[in-house]
Formats: C-alpha cells, sequence, structure tokens
C-alpha cells in the first residue's frame, strides 16, 4: 500500500502523492462535510492507501496542563478522561501530548474525518501540525493556517515543541503591536511536514491524537499486521526449510548419481592400478630374493654349509634366524670344537657360545650340548673346505 499523509487546515486538504516528483495536492473542503474533497481526493490518487492525518492548528484546543510524571500512554488516558479540566471543549475529546503542551479536539468530529477518508484507505495514525513540525527538520517559528480569521504560530527548538498559539489575524500594523514576532515568522514547508508525517505510520500510539475508541481500531490493526507478519514469516520459513531439503535432496541425488558414473568411469584404471601395484611388489619382493642369495644368507645355502662344516656326530635340534643373526642349538660328542669349526669357514661370522654346554649320557656315550650364535658374511665362497659328510638334523 501507498503511505501519504495529508494536512487537515481549516479550509482546505493538502496531500504529497507517491512517488516522490509529483506537484502537491490543494483541495478545499467543508470540515462538517469532508465526502466531496475525499470524491476529488480519490480521483486524483485512487484508493487502498495507508493514510496518516495531520491535523491542523486550527482544529486543535492549546493547554500546558500540570501534570504529574506518568508513562506516556497513562498521561493520554488522563487527558482524554479529564479534558473537560484542561480544554474548552464540551463533550469527549481526543488528546495528544507533545513536549510538554497539549492539544485536544472532539472525539466525534475526528471519528467523522476518519470514516470519511477511510475511503482512500486505511487511517494508521493522526497526528498534529505541531508533531510533525518537530519533526520535520524545521526550526524557529513557523506561521501556519488557523482557524476562522486566525494564524498559527508554532516554535520549535532542537526537534522540540516550544511554543504553539493562535493569533488573531490583523492588519500589518496592528499585527506588529499586538503581535510583533509574527512578522519574523517563516512560512510553513507543508512538502516537509508531510514527508515527516508519512514516518508516523508506525510511532507510538501515546504521541497520536486519538480518543479510546479510534486508539482501539489502530490496536486491532496494528495488532492484526503483527500478526499476519508473523505467519507470513513463519510460512516463509517452513517454505525455506522445504526449499532446504529438497535442494539438499536433489544436490545429494545428484553427487551419487554423478560418483557412480564417475566410478563406472574409473574403474578399468583402477583394476589397471591394481595389476601395477601387484606386479610392482612382485618385483620388489623378487628383487629382495635376489639380494638375499646374491649375499650368501639365505636359509637353504646357511643350511647346505652348516651340514658341510658340523661333524657327523653333531645332531642339531634348533635353528633360529632374525633375519641378521643365527642360533643353533642341539648336541654332540665334542662340541666345544664345533666353534673354532664355524670360526674357520670363511661364510661364517661372529661365532659365539649362548650358553654353558651340559654333558648327559646316550647310548653308553657321553654328549654335550652346544647353544651357539653367528652371523653369515657377504659373498663369500661357498665351496672352500671339503664336505665332510655333515649333521643329523633332529628338528
Amino acid at each position: 500500500m501507498t503511505r501519504i499523509a495529508l494536512l487537515l487546515d481549516a479550509t482546505h486538504v493538502r496531500v504529497l502523492p507517491e512517488p516522490a516528483g509529483r506537484a502537491m495536492l490543494d483541495v478545499p473542503w467543508t470540515p462538517s462535510e469532508p465526502a466531496a474533497a475525499v470524491r476529488r481526493l480519490q480521483e486524483a490518487l485512487g484508493s487502498a492507501h495507508s493514510l496518516v492525518l495531520v491535523v491542523g492548528l486550527g482544529w486543535l484546543e492549546i493547554a500546558r496542563p500540570e501534570l504529574p510524571p506518568l508513562d506516556a500512554s497513562l498521561r493520554q488516558q488522563l487527558l482524554v478522561r479529564d479534558a473537560d479540566r484542561y480544554f474548552p471543549l464540551p463533550a469527549a475529546a481526543a488528546a495528544s501530548w507533545s513536549d510538554g503542551l497539549a492539544f485536544a479536539m472532539s472525539a466525534a468530529t475526528l471519528a467523522e474525518w476518519v470514516r470519511a477518508f477511510s475511503a482512500l484507505g486505511t487511517v494508521d495514525a493522526v497526528v498534529t501540525l505541531p508533531w510533525a513540525c518537530a519533526r520535520s527538520g524545521i526550526r524557529g517559528l513557523v506561521q501556519v493556517g488557523g482557524g476562522p480569521g486566525e494564524i498559527g504560530l508554532i516554535t520549535v527548538r532542537e526537534g522540540a515543541v516550544e511554543e504553539a498559539r493562535r493569533v488573531p489575524a490583523m492588519e500589518p500594523a496592528a499585527m506588529q503591536a499586538n503581535a510583533p514576532d509574527a512578522s519574523k515568522a517563516q512560512l510553513l514547508d507543508v512538502a516537509a511536514v508531510l514527508r515527516a508525517a508519512t514516518d508516523a505510520v508506525e510511532v507510538s500510539l501515546d504521541a497520536q491524537l486519538l480518543d479510546a475508541d479510534t486508539r482501539r481500531q489502530i490496536e486491532r490493526r496494528r495488532a492484526s499486521r503483527v500478526l499476519r507478519s508473523v505467519v507470513l514469516f513463519a510460512a516463509a520459513l517452513v517454505a525455506l526449510s522445504w526449499s532446504a531439503d529438497r535442494w539438499r535432496a536433489r544436490t545429494y541425488e545428484s553427487l551419487r548419481s554423478e560418483s557412480t558414473r564417475l566410478a563406472s568411469a574409473a574403474e578399468p584404471a583402477r583394476l589397471a592400478l591394481l595389476r601395477v601395484q601387484r606386479a610392482e611388489l612382485e618385483v620388489t619382493l623378487l628383487d629382495s630374493a635376489a639380494r638375499v642369495a646374491a649375499s650368501g644368507k639365505t636359509p637353504s645355502v646357511v643350511l647346505a654349509r652348516l651340514g658341510s662344516v658340523l661333524p657327523r656326530d653333531a645332531f642339531v635340534q634348533r635353528l633360529d634366524w632374525d633375519g641378521t643373526l643365527w642360533r643353533l642349538d642341539g648336541s654332540a660328542l665334542d662340541a666345544p670344537r664345533i666353534v673354532p669349526l664355524l670360526d674357520a669357514d670363511p661364510v661364517f661370522t661372529d661365532v659365539r657360545i649362548l650358553a654353558a654346554s651340559t654333558r648327559f649320557p646316550d647310548g653308553g656315550r657321553q654328549r654335550e650340548s652346544f647353544s651357539i650364535a653367528f652371523s653369515t658374511q657377504g659373498n663369500a665362497s661357498l665351496s672352500a673346505g671339503p664336505a665332510r659328510g655333515g649333521a643329523r638334523a633332529v628338528r
């Protein structure tokens, strides 16, 4: 909805249409019969607007009541309830408080205007002209329209209404004598006031010119707008969540399909890579076996050499190899001579006894146990020395 403000003077309604840049409308009206002016405004503006009514000084009773320090809402309720104490009004009043000044007008008249201008749109706020002047950036003394035969004077200091009054319209000489400051007053910038009032749609109800019934109407509309906004926000969140879930599901399905496609496309390459890796492992193992064989340290070579070096009466019960060091356990008729035999062979190095030899009888003869450790040496000639029949292996 387009938001517009209407200044209700004694004889004219002034409107600054949207969008900005359009000429201001100035429509004559009879306040007791506003329908004719409303029809002219409908022809020029259409309808379905959000309206702010700015009540001119000519319609306002002005007072500076001494009130106790109260909350803004309670202060307005007090002014409406006890309007006859502060304003010369014979019936119920709509009241407003602005910077220490109180303004009021007939509640019945205001209600009639609100009903009439509702043909243009929803009346969302009703403010006074002094309030709008203070929020428009105007500074100093301003001359505005008053009632019949009057002019209005509003003084604004530092964004606050300092004074508002009406004085009789007189000849310049008489005006100079009775209201010398009136000649120094600047003319009202109506466009600036209407632009400032346009933002009053969301202004606190405590700052508006309202009677009890009009306040309740505006409160209900605001509550309805808030509820509608909450519902729309919740619906937007649900839609966003649903959309996010759908997007996530579509994205997941798309990525899964792409992953399957890429996996199928890469399967031949993966199998080829596995074959290459197995071939490389086989080559590595073969190279390792060749190096071991070339070094003369393979178990079969060592076993064959041990069989040729050990005496025939020796029995090998256990043979261990950790990849570097060999351990030989067994028994012989003459265990001590095994160490020099191994040590004399060029294949074996670092020959040493690991445990003391023990004697035990075997078939009427004494045998001796041995536990010997040794290493093998490089690529020494395995044919050195004559074969001596070799030892017998028990284990």
